[in-house]
């Protein structure tokens, strides 16, 4: 194949594979194919064809090129460290932010001295865009980052704490009160939450006293049509854009009103330049609409097809009618009234329809989907969008209409009871469809942008979800079920993961039609799933017992393998190994001969570790590789990370150490580019382990506070003693008995300790070893001395030392 030119970057190539990666790094470090094919566990032919396609991919002759074009490309940087969150997810601008000046200074002056700024004023005035841009220029002064929490889509402020976790990415993980974990997350860490549209949640603005209470360093700037009439807050009103006075033609340019009415006009007239007469009229449409920014781009959008004077004469004529129809309104609510009516009767009938059955989004949409749901044409997207009744982020791909001027759209469509319904149909037909795609994507090599693209529209999923729960629709819930599952697994979302199947076993209960009974039994399965990592291990054993039944009485066998797998969990965190094993050896035939590879992938999971628990170290390790093998077969890298885990802890029990390093650290690599939480925990965890068994303290060390950390933040407390158990060996190896035994103390006293864990027994049994160790070595009294002050030793007071 001959190409010319020299790619800098692989953008326009065929990306390399995970497994392809890998090969490399091992290229870079001059390992031969027989050295490769050892440490992967797989055949040298296998390596030579990876190398080959290597090769291919980046345009280049031999092994020395390959890793000299890796290196300019960046592909061989280290991944030793847990990747930091993202310190903003502010939405990008779409079009240019102009003027404002005055405001944006006056908010961060504010901001500085305040925690809890409000930005109140009407629909349309700008808040959130001012918000943004006060966030982005502040930036740098919130060390824990800027987070943009979008509350529009929000039905309810029951989801306040769910939303708020989700825009941080922070998983609410355990069985303690969601807004608890949320609140001690946030405690020490600096930084801005910028909550918009609040105003239809007031009656949940109790959690923005709880974070400010709770987590002195956090800063909380709101955007709301009404203030929120807390006493800690700063109301700063936002009004409209300054416009000039009539005789100030000459400098009227200067006012941010008219730059904001020009840039509009642009849009559908691109090189508008006005005459001091035009100048005129536009001074007064700007009065009209009160500088709200909203209106005069909509307004300034009427170009396309009307004169100044005819928009001048339609928004008089609309003030006048609105006047007496709105008495009570204020005149800035009558002003965007106004626009948003002659706005509307200039469409064609069709781009009515289009733009009312838009409204059901939740939080933007695609293109695709907008299409699917509306049957509009790109063209009429487009003119849409140059109405400025649409706005389109070119970064994203996606469409977003304001929320004030959805919710007239909204209005509009309500008016039809039967083309309200349709929109509802055909919203939720899509997020169907979609689904049932993102969960063959989600098991594929397109995982990371399936997982991308559901994230981003999750409301509109939810919304559509909650569409079929109410109407007991069960064929397209069958549509979304396995997605849901799976991405709040990876997620770690396990409370709202819960609260999300219990919804829906509350929704269809004494439902007793066959198909209805299939997935109540499988929908109570998933719920009894997040409720074992929550700590309900023993009801979601009952739980997921009765959906085993079901199922195995109604023969289904696809569904019974997925509540075979709730069931073994369950087994497992309650000890009840051979329940589990047995379970599982059924559970992998029946994967088996559905021929269904990522099902018997994943289910192979469970039973390699039931034969690290059992000691059968060489049958985990053969169950682990078919696993793996399976899972590369079908490019599911998230997949991988499970039986790389499992090949990391034979290795582990066998003494072979440095084996074991590597499977921890490809492990950890992977799991951070997906950010799997467990996986990461577990890696990290793991590589600890290790380096204290090879006596390397300093990165013992390293991996075990990334560990801690993670732990800590999800609060599961059984593996905050583990590690707490960890750190006590090594402060023994530094040679700090005395602080070993302070820890050690903590641990066997705390109740979590009679837990197990995988390769090395109860915690408690271990940590007693320990102690008894260091009893005959230190004197009595300053091992007695030791023991009493790590009794009154608390979790938090523990790991709070070793996160500084």
């Amino acid at each position: 194949m001959n190409i010319k030119g020299n790619p800098k970057d692989l953008s326009s190539l065929n990306e390399l594979t995970w497994r392809e990666q890998e090969v490399l790094i091992l290229l870079a470090e001059r390992k031969t194919n027989q050295e490769i094919a050892s440490q992967l566990h797989l055949a040298e032919s296998t390596v030579k064809d990876y190398v080959g396609k290597i090769l291919s991919k980046l345009y280049v002759k031999n092994r020395r090129q390959a890793v000299e074009k890796a290196k300019e490309l960046g592909l061989l940087e280290k991944k030793g460290r847990i990747e930091e969150k993202p310190l903003s997810n502010l939405p990008s601008e779409t079009t240019p932010f102009i003027g404002r000046k005055t405001e944006l200074d006056e908010i961060k002056g504010v901001l500085k001295e305040t925690r809890l700024l409000t930005l109140s004023g009407p629909g349309g005035i700008g808040k959130t865009r001012l918000a943004i841009k006060a966030a982005e220029e502040m930036s740098a002064e919130f060390k824990a980052g800027c987070f943009f929490v979008s509350l529009a889509p929000i039905s309810s402020s029951e989801h306040l704490i769910q939303a708020i976790a989700e825009a941080i990415k922070f998983p609410i993980a355990t069985h303690e009160d969601p807004q608890y974990q949320l609140l001690r997350y946030l405690q020490g860490r600096y930084l801005l939450l910028v909550m918009d549209n609040f105003e239809h949640l007031l009656d949940g603005t109790e959690i923005i006293t709880e974070i400010l209470q709770a987590a002195p360093e956090v800063k909380i700037l709101v955007t709301s049509r009404e203030r929120l009439n807390l006493q800690t807050e700063t109301n700063f009103i936002i009004g409209g854009m300054e416009v000039p006075l009539q005789n100030e033609l000459e400098d009227s340019q200067q006012y941010d009103a008219i730059d904001l009415f020009q840039q509009s006009v642009n849009k559908v007239r691109p090189g508008y330049e006005p005459s001091p007469g035009e100048l005129g009229q536009i001074i007064q449409i700007c009065q009209i609409v009160d500088g709200i920014p909203l209106a005069i781009e909509l307004a300034a959008a009427w170009l396309q097809m009307l004169s100044l004077d005819e928009v001048i004469q339609e928004l008089e004529k609309g003030l006048d009618i609105l006047s007496t129809e709105m008495r009570d309104a204020p005149e800035r609510h009558r002003s965007i009234r106004a626009v948003f009516e002659h706005s509307w009767s200039l469409l064609e009938k069709e781009e009515q329809v289009v733009l009312s059955y838009l409204a059901v989004f939740r939080g933007g949409f695609t293109r695709e989907a907008a299409q699917q749901v509306t049957g509009a044409s790109l063209q009429k997207l487009v003119g849409l969008v140059d109405k400025s009744l649409l706005s389109y982020d070119s970064d994203s791909g996606r469409l977003e209409m304001h929320e004030l001027l959805r919710q007239y759209a909204h209005e509009q469509l309500e008016k039809s009871h039967q083309t309200h319904l349709n929109a509802l149909e055909a919203h939720a037909a899509h997020y169907a469809d979609f689904m049932q795609q993102g969960w063959i994507q989600l098991r594929s090599k397109e995982q990371y942008q399936a997982l991308t693209e559901i994230e981003v529209d999750i409301e509109n999923i939810r919304t559509a979800w909650r569409y079929y729960l109410k109407n007991k629709n069960i064929p397209m819930l069958w549509k979304f079920i396995h997605g849901l599952w799976y991405l709040y697994w990876i997620r770690w979302w396990n409370h709202a993961g819960m609260e999300l199947f219990s919804q829906a076993v509350k929704e269809l209960e004494g439902e007793e039609d066959e198909e209805t009974s299939i997935f109540l039994a499988l929908a109570k399965s998933h719920q009894s799933y997040f409720m074992t990592w929550l700590g309900f291990a023993e009801r979601g054993y009952e739980i997921s017992k009765e959906s085993v039944a079901v199922l195995e009485g109604l023969n289904q066998p696809k569904t019974l393998v997925h509540a075979y797998h709730s069931f073994t969990l369950n087994a497992y965190f309650l000890s009840r190994y051979k329940e589990q094993f047995d379970i599982l050896n059924k559970t992998v035939d029946l994967a088996t001969k559905l021929e269904d590879k990522w099902l018997l992938a994943f289910m192979l999971f469970g039973l390699s570790l039931v034969n690290i628990i059992q000691k059968d170290y060489e049958k985990a390790r053969e169950l682990a590789e078919q696993e793996l093998s399976l899972f590369e077969e079908l490019g599911d890298e998230i997949g991988s990370t499970t039986p790389l885990i499992v090949l990391g802890h034979v290795s582990f029990a066998l003494g072979e150490l440095e084996k074991a390093r590597a499977y921890y650290q490809r492990c950890l690599n992977i799991s951070q580019k997906s950010s799997f939480y467990y996986s990461i925990q577990t890696s990290t965890k793991y590589l600890g382990k290790v380096s204290l068994a090879l006596s390397e303290l300093d990165v013992a060390e390293k991996y075990l506070v990334q560990s801690l950390r993670i732990t800590h933040e999800t609060g599961f407390i059984r593996d905050i003693v583990n590690l707490i158990y960890e750190f006590a060996r090594l402060s023994y190896g530094r040679g700090n008995p005395e602080e070993a035994v302070q820890l050690l103390a903590l641990v066997i006293e705390h109740p979590a300790s009679e837990t197990f864990r995988m390769l090395e027994g109860q915690i408690r049994d271990s940590a007693l070893k320990l102690l008894d160790e260091i009893k005959a070595k230190l004197p009595q009294d300053i091992f007695q001395q030791n023991q009493d002050e790590g009794r009154e030793l608390s979790i938090e007071q523990v790991v709070s030392q070793f996160l500084e």
